[in-house]
């Protein structure tokens, strides 16, 4: 499936540290399976000094000029959802957003898609609190009333003890969109970066072992927040691991949790909305022209 993809699409040659995307006009979607995890509290220095993390970000490319958008958490988890922060500022519990988001977009085109969130007791679990550190905070679809109000879209906040019977079923079967909430020790954020990046090796490597992955899929690794102001939350790293992105590959681009977004909405051939209708997708880490014929509201 992935050679076909790459043939029907215009080749790019990367060069050592690709610094800007290459736009070509083609709808097609180019992975089969987009997954998405988010991790906590670092900044890109601290991520990339760590050894563990260091190799896993070896095997595929590296935003090097790449921020967050805000301070704390749930803005950033809304700008990666969303597009946009909502004027939220804080990590409320109770600040339900009236908006489109990822979710109600999937669903609308009819693409198949589930988040997994660990520490939550099962599907469209919608309380303010959780146990075995689980934050509702760094689940940003629990917030949107176009989710809340809909039993199907809300089944598919599930958890993440699905994660790994869903990938192991053939590629076909699984979600072609798949969003991960690691709990509060294993992203990091009451957890020290060992501990972290022990858990992200075993989770890259289910992942990248898997048949979805495999078929043509694409992951990105990144972290909700840094430290600092800078573009608004902090420098963070942003790691991309797919059949289309060279091993070593360092990106310079100016890119943000928006991109994220936009990259996902491209790929689904789905209406970039919000702050990501005008980002940069994450086109310089593949070796093919990749943009979507929908990319403004």
């Amino acid at each position: 499936m992935l050679a076909a993809l790459v043939g029907a699409l215009t080749l790019v040659t990367p060069t050592a540290d690709a610094q800007q995307g290459e736009f070509g006009l083609n709808p097609a979607q180019v992975f089969s399976h987009v997954f998405v995890v988010v991790m906590e509290n670092r900044s890109y220095q601290s991520v990339m000094s760590n050894p563990v993390i260091a190799r896993i970000a070896a095997r595929g490319g590296v935003a090097t000029n790449y921020y967050a958008v805000a301070h704390p958490s749930l803005p950033n988890y809304l700008a990666l959802s969303g597009g946009s922060t909502f004027g939220i500022t804080s990590d409320c519990v109770t600040c339900y957003v009236r908006a489109p988001n990822l979710f109600s977009q999937l669903s609308a085109a009819h693409i198949t898609y589930d988040a997994y969130l660990e520490g939550v007791p099962g599907p469209c679990f919608l309380a303010t609190y959780g146990g075995n550190d689980y934050a509702s905070k760094h689940n940003p679809f629990r917030y949107y009333d176009n989710v809340r109000s809909s039993p199907s879209i809300c089944s598919h906040l599930r958890s993440y003890a699905d994660f790994a019977p869903a990938l192991a079923r053939p590629s076909a079967k699984v979600p072609s969109f798949l969003w991960v909430t690691p709990d509060l020790c294993h992203d990091g954020h009451d957890c020290s970066t060992p501990v972290a990046a022990s858990w992200l090796t075993g989770f890259v490597n289910e992942v990248t072992s898997s048949a979805a992955y495999k078929s043509g899929g694409l992951l990105i690794i990144t972290w909700d927040e840094g430290y600092g102001s800078a573009g608004g939350g902090g420098q963070v790293a942003t790691i991309v691991l797919s059949a289309l992105t060279k091993p070593g590959t360092r990106v310079g681009e100016h890119l943000t949790h928006y991109s994220v977004l936009a990259t996902v909405q491209d790929n689904f051939n789905l209406t970039r909305i919000g702050h990501a209708a005008g980002a940069p997708n994450l086109a310089a880490f593949f070796k093919v022209s990749y943009v979507s014929t929908r990319s403004t509201n």
